[in-house]
């Protein structure tokens, strides 16, 4: 029996000290396997196109890259699936574990087409796309403009090959038709602002169609890209705020000019389009306007026109304005951050 206590007894000193190092080996695993984050599903979704125009479109999409390092980018072309085009990402990169938004902008499309995208995530894991969506750019198609047929027109031309009806109104000539010039006349491109926030920071020149569209109703520029000096065409300029004084005497007073310089109907104006006959022949549109903090309001209810002078205020300038619903045409000041419609005027002697 002695004996057997002792052969027991040295078994169980063999055995003990295997199984404390099995335990700890096992417990060692299981340490290391709780500390090792679990392996996550990276996240990227195309969302949806907005701020579609005729040859732009932002593309918006969300990343979650869930711990790694993603770099982000859109896939899009005019063939489902094709893709043979990509625009990076804003932001391009990005990493953590939080749902982020990344939006692209596009500007080289083409009118009247349908296109289609997906958002691309690569990691150093590999690559991950969104589901496939679609847009449609809006057609250049242009709504006709009712000039007053009881008087001639002359025409000029701008950098970009636009042509615009002209006509004279007293000793001044004035073009017949908003500007739509989106190259100054020395060919500088001047930069299309989608973004509100963008608009709104801008201290240099810039400009945007109503609603990223609309373009019957010519373009909408800020005033820091009238105080050029070289947005017109050559020989032309933006009228001075005397300038605009001198063409609503001549028709009779604020008062009743704008009467006179509205388009007839109401194929651009909303009703009634008080007391409209276009005697004048400068045919004013109602563009509407783009405020300085980026919104757009007034298309159809009325026109708004840049001066090239400076109001009291630094950062103010004068413009004119006509109205659907009554006679006048007012003037008034802006700040230089609004987008409004412009006129050319003839330079004296040329």
């Amino acid at each position: 029996m002695i004996a057997f206590m002792k052969k027991y007894s040295a078994g169980l000193s063999i055995i003990f000290p295997a199984i404390l190092v099995l335990g700890v080996a096992l417990s060692s695993c299981k340490k290391d396997e709780e500390e090792e984050p679990a392996p996550s599903t990276l996240v990227a979704t195309s969302n949806y196109a907005n701020m579609i125009g005729p040859w732009w479109a932002t593309l918006n999409g969300s990343v979650n890259p869930n711990n790694l390092t993603a770099k982000v980018s859109f896939d899009y072309d005019t063939i489902s699936s094709s893709y043979n085009k990509s625009v990076a990402g804003e932001p391009e990169t990005i990493s953590g574990s939080t749902l982020t938004t990344v939006i692209a902008h596009l500007w080289d499309l083409v009118p009247g087409k349908k296109y289609y995208f997906r958002i691309k995530v690569v990691t150093p894991t590999g690559t991950v796309y969104g589901t496939e969506k679609t847009f449609n750019t809006s057609d250049t198609i242009r709504s006709e403009i009712l000039y007053n047929d009881e008087l001639d027109y002359g025409a000029v031309t701008d950098i970009e090959g636009n042509s615009y009806k002209t006509i004279q109104i007293g000793t001044q000539t004035w073009m017949a038709q908003n500007l739509e010039t989106t190259r100054l006349n020395d060919g500088t491109d001047i930069p299309v602002v989608l973004v509100k926030s963008d608009w709104t920071a801008l201290s240099s020149p810039g400009y945007c169609y109503y609603n990223y569209d609309s373009i019957s109703y010519g373009v909408l520029y800020n005033w820091y890209t009238v105080s050029t000096g070289h947005l017109c065409p050559e020989g032309w300029h933006v009228p001075a705020d005397e300038e605009w004084t001198a063409l609503t005497d001549y028709l009779g007073g604020e008062v009743d000019a704008g009467s006179l310089i509205k388009e007839t109907g109401l194929s651009h104006w909303n009703s009634p389009n008080t007391g409209a006959t276009n005697e004048s022949g400068f045919t004013a549109l109602p563009g509407g306007y783009r405020s300085n903090s980026g919104v757009f309001n007034n298309i159809r209810r009325f026109g708004y026109w840049w001066s090239s002078t400076e109001a009291p205020s630094s950062n103010d300038a004068y413009y004119r304005k006509v109205s659907y619903s009554y006679t006048n045409t007012d003037r008034s000041s802006s700040n230089k951050k609004s987008g409004f419609s412009v006129r050319c005027i003839k330079n004296n002697g040329d």
